[in-house]
């Protein structure tokens, strides 16, 4: 296969990604309402290490350093970044964590062009900005001042733009679904000694916390993650992170069916330019402009 098929499936998986974790939030909301940050992220990332550790467990009996090492770095960026998601949702609305959230979107081409000493394409500066624009248009509502909740969001952000950057670089030398095992293994460890450190076990497990548990650790963990991490070894960080920023909007369409959220022109509009910047991502409109000229 060449690389750009490799390329056009690894896009449409991104957006598979983006649907589990848009999907996801639903989920988040129910595990939320029931468990503090660190047990949600304990159990949910342990148990995806045993999920990986049983379905690819040949991937993980062969596993070398490099995957180790990988994982480890994932790992551990992922502990440090998800609290402040989590925290962060106690004092911000849900609607604006999901804007500021968004916002690696525009943050990834820096932190790429940073570590990797290679700038982006004009587009990919482009496709982030219109993406943040338009999920702007769907989540952002009433007051635009900063909180607290709001800089733990943005922090949040920040630190997953290095984890999106550190992805697309392990990926490619790493055995992406043994580095995802260490991945979820060091998060759900450091989870576990986290939880016991400054928070209690929970005293009863409503079945709608649980579902929303169970739907966090299989399908957001053990599939949108490792979906990102091979996905990315044939992909760009830039164009990795505008696909996934369409989770803010599947999660927010989520809203609408599940929950009644309205749904306004504002919003309509915000979808078409968050579609149109994927396109502007994906396409290669070099190669289509020159075709148009030969037909």
């Amino acid at each position: 296969m060449n690389e750009k098929k490799k390329m056009f499936y690894a896009d449409l998986a991104m957006l598979l990604a983006a649907t589990f974790w848009g999907v996801g939030f639903v989920a988040g909301d129910m595990a939320a309402e029931a468990f503090p940050a660190f047990w949600i992220m304990a159990v949910r990332f342990t148990g995806a290490a045993v999920f990986m550790g049983i379905l690819f467990r040949r991937h993980v009996k062969h596993s070398d350093k490099t995957d180790i090492k990988a994982g480890l770095i994932l790992g551990s960026i992922l502990f440090v970044a998800q609290p402040f998601q989590i925290i962060g949702l106690k004092y911000t609305s849900p609607s604006k964590q999901a804007f500021l959230l968004a916002s690696y979107v525009v943050i990834v081409p820096f932190i790429s062009w940073l570590i990797l000493k290679k700038r982006p394409q004009t587009k990919a500066f482009a496709a982030g900005v219109l993406a943040l624009c338009g999920i702007g248009l769907i989540s952002l509502s009433g007051a635009s001042t900063l909180q607290l909740g709001d800089v733990l969001s943005l922090i949040f952000a920040l630190l997953y733009s290095f984890m999106i950057v550190a992805t697309g670089i392990c990926a490619k030398k790493a055995n992406p679904l043994a580095m995802s095992f260490y991945q979820y293994l060091t998060t759900g460890v450091l989870s576990i000694i986290a939880s016991f450190l400054v928070e209690g076990m929970p005293q009863t497990i409503p079945k709608g916390a649980f579902i929303g548990l169970l739907y966090l650790m299989t399908i957001n963990t053990v599939g949108a993650y490792t979906i990102q991490n091979v996905a990315q070894r044939h992909t760009t960080d830039t164009h990795a992170a505008v696909l996934i920023s369409t989770e803010s909007v599947i999660g927010y369409f989520c809203g609408v069916v599940l929950y009644g959220d309205p749904f306004t022109p504002k919003v309509l509009l915000g979808g078409m330019i968050v579609f149109s910047a994927v396109l502007l991502s994906v396409l290669n409109w070099g190669e289509i402009l020159k075709r148009r000229k030969e037909i």
